[in-house]
């Protein structure tokens, strides 16, 4: 949805925002194929990593995105 006299798509719909949520992202969906276990613990860090990064979402798991203020149109979305 554009802003009325806004150029810029909001941040749902921009599709370098961080909170833009592609058709095929749902709770089923797989990021990686393999299980964390004890031992293997490093290479499945490093594979979460890759794939959250990929869909531009690591900064809600490493704290630099906050949640947004309850009266933000994005608190609902």
């Amino acid at each position: 949805m554009l802003v009325v006299g806004s150029l810029e798509p909001s941040p749902i719909e921009d599709s370098s925002s961080p909170f833009y949520l592609h058709n095929g992202d749902h709770p089923g969906f797989i990021l990686i194929s393999h299980h964390l276990f004890g031992n293997n613990y490093n290479t499945w860090s490093r594979a979460m990593m890759m794939a959250l990064t990929t869909k531009n979402k690591v900064g809600f798991f490493d704290g630099y995105i906050s949640q947004p203020a309850s009266d933000n149109p994005l608190f609902n979305a």
